[in-house]
């Protein structure tokens, strides 16, 4: 401020400004007063954070209501993706919800794995009766692989439809991925339970061997 007002005095002494010197220095004391009022990033710390902040800036579904990313500290070296069935409506999900997230713990507990250290995302970020699911998921690919490039996971579990994400397997490397059905399947078809837990029984062998 200093340098500021000191060049103000100059300027008024060499060529002979007629504007009072107090305007000068009250407009460089407006000019830093109101510096407080700019908008400062947000550090994001947690994948969590940076993922929903992505899918909040995000405009390409005509939805607003937007999926929340359950995050998790991916200290199992796992990342679950959920892929729910597409016929399923959003309030059926809400309703159903509990019961994935009681059927999701017990599915991870069961292979020696608390749910809080794996990292659990949506594979469609949004939800929306506006639009077909193969759109919403064009516009989220993206979005999926560079949220796995920033969790940096061993195993990846996809709960769900996993023919979307072929394009991202095969660009994957150093990851080893599983396939089973979504929770709400489960519930829905009991006698699916069975090869969903061979499938993770296999998790934990790759689990044991690390």
């Amino acid at each position: 401020m200093y340098h500021l007002l000191k060049e103000a005095i100059v300027t008024h002494i060499q060529y002979g400004r007629r504007t009072p010197l107090v305007l000068a220095y009250t407009d460089e004391i407006s000019y830093f007063s109101n510096r407080k009022n700019v908008a400062v990033p947000v550090e994001l710390n947690t994948f969590q954070e940076k993922v929903q902040h992505a899918v909040a800036q995000c405009n390409k579904c005509k939805t607003t209501e937007k999926n929340t990313i359950h995050g998790g500290d991916a200290s199992s070296g796992i990342m679950i993706i959920l892929n729910p069935p597409s016929m399923l409506s959003s309030v059926e999900k809400k309703v159903l919800k509990p019961d994935v997230d009681t059927m999701l713990d017990k599915m991870m507990k069961a292979i020696g794995v608390h749910v809080k250290t794996c990292y659990v995302t949506h594979m469609i970020k949004c939800e929306s009766q506006r639009e077909l699911p193969g759109t919403m998921f064009s516009h989220c690919q993206n979005l999926l692989a560079k949220e796995i490039e920033l969790v940096k996971p061993q195993i990846i579990i996809v709960m769900g439809e996993m023919r979307p994400l072929q394009k991202i397997v095969k660009n994957s490397s150093g990851i080893q991925w599983f396939n089973i059905e979504h929770p709400i399947t489960l519930l829905k078809n009991p006698e699916l339970k069975k090869p969903a837990w061979n499938t993770l029984k296999l998790v934990k062998t790759v689990l044991d061997g690390k």
